[in-house]
């Protein structure tokens, strides 16, 4: 559906005629559901021009225009529906929104973003962030804060609630419009009524002179949308890469083909050649150290070598030699070859234990 289709099917009531011929003034309202934006557009009017009810559920679900005269000028006003509708979707209640853009041809002169007076919670957080995101951030010209059902502030000056909320008091001071209080209750008293209507278009008349008479336009909305946009699909290009890197490692194999078959075949051969190379000259120093550890065994227990204590004493080849000849000059006995053989099996134990993960692979 195109801009003009879909504003055509909104809601559009005139009231009274203007009573000037000046250009009407555009105000939209914005907020949160349930915090007096139908009620805030009755106020400004002066009568029940929007559906205004104390409900569990959301009222407003589109759009809608209502024309009125104040204090002798031409106002419009647009209610929109509440961002956390209870009956839509986030982004069917952004897409509406988005609408009074079209329903102010050629564009608002101010929005009216309504707070209530209490905890700022996280609803009002992200509320006043879809704002900043479906308007983008030059709508901060045109923006007046107005906390509805300033009774609830109980005597409390609206400048100590700012201060008690560094996240308000920050958004707030974005707004070149400021802030406003509406006593919503106050609609009976024809006085006071008047006087914070009369209050609220001042400052409303002051956008409009700080921005050379100008308004939000269609153009910067659809600024708003692009950059929208362009932000949406730079995270998917940020995802993109990633997702896609499979993919790509299964291009890359299958264009490399026959080549890269080769290489990893080659490298597996040169991988196995050199374990083998490896085993082989474990095999040999095992065989090496197990002959001189049973000559070393053997010879300990046939008495002709001392038993090493760990003292780093040198042992004396003389000595040997001459227990050596001694031994072979002596009949051999059972005793003597018995301990011999206990030497070299207890020496020749230490270098199997030593080298059992040889044997083990």
């Amino acid at each position: 559906m195109s801009s003009s289709e879909s504003a055509a099917s909104h809601e559009a009531c005139e009231a009274s005629a203007s009573a000037s011929e000046a250009e009407p003034l555009r105000i939209v309202l914005l907020g949160r559901t349930g915090t007096g934006r139908s009620s805030s557009g009755n106020t400004i009017l002066g009568r029940s021009a929007f559906w205004a009810d104390t409900s569990p559920c959301s009222v407003t679900t589109q759009c809608k225009r209502q024309t009125g005269t104040v204090n002798g000028r031409s106002i419009s006003v647009i209610d929109t529906p509440g961002f956390f509708h209870t009956g839509l979707p986030p982004q069917e209640v952004m897409a509406e929104v988005g609408q009074c853009v079209v329903l102010s041809s050629p564009g608002p002169h101010a929005f009216l973003v309504t707070l209530q007076p209490g905890r700022f919670t996280q609803e009002e957080r992200d509320t006043l962030e879809w704002i900043k995101a479906t308007f983008g951030p030059g709508a901060t010209r045109f923006i007046v804060v107005l906390f509805t059902w300033g009774d609830q502030l109980q005597g409390k000056c609206i400048k100590d609630f700012l201060e008690e909320s560094h996240e308000l008091l920050e958004f707030v001071s974005s707004c070149h419009g400021g802030y406003h209080v509406f006593d919503n209750s106050e609609q009976d008293k024809t006085a006071e009524f008047t006087q914070q209507v009369a209050q609220l278009l001042k400052k409303v008349d002051k956008i409009v002179a700080d921005n050379g008479g100008g308004c939000y336009s269609n153009e910067m909305f659809k600024e708003a949308e692009r950059a929208i946009k362009e932000a949406q699909e730079w995270i998917l290009g940020q995802r993109g890469p990633q997702m896609e890197s499979p993919q790509k490692e299964a291009e890359d194999r299958e264009e490399q083909g026959p080549e890269l078959e080769t290489r990893r075949r080659r490298e597996e051969e040169e991988r196995k050649r050199e374990e083998e190379e490896a085993r082989k000259r474990a095999e040999r120093l095992f065989w090496c150290e197990l002959v001189s550890a049973l000559g070393k065994g053997a010879a300990e227990g046939a008495g002709i070598m001392g038993k090493d204590k760990g003292k780093g004493k040198a042992v004396k080849k003389v000595k040997v030699v001459e227990k050596a000849a001694a031994l072979a000059a002596s009949p051999l006995s059972i005793s003597s070859a018995a301990k011999a053989v206990g030497g070299a099996v207890r020496e020749g134990s230490k270098v199997l234990y030593k080298h059992r993960k040889t044997f083990l692979r």
